[in-house]
């Protein structure tokens, strides 16, 4: 299975973070270097989960301070 479901069950951060910063990254595939272009079996959202839970692509997030 491409995605490592092992990892993702172990996941213990914000998963609404992870959901986000990987439909994010579907949005940059095509600036990826480790996006494999070959493997056209599966769908772009799988190559991206497994690409960032093996942490080939990292994300940061930045807390923005509330406006009052």
């Amino acid at each position: 299975m491409i995605i490592p479901l092992d990892k993702l069950l172990k996941y213990d951060e914000n998963r609404y973070i992870f959901t986000k910063s990987t439909m994010e990254a579907v949005e940059k595939i095509g600036n990826m270097k480790k996006f494999p272009d070959t493997e056209t079996k599966w769908k772009v959202v799988p190559h991206i989960l497994r690409l960032m839970l093996n942490e080939d692509i990292k994300f940061e997030y930045k807390k923005v301070a509330d406006k009052d």
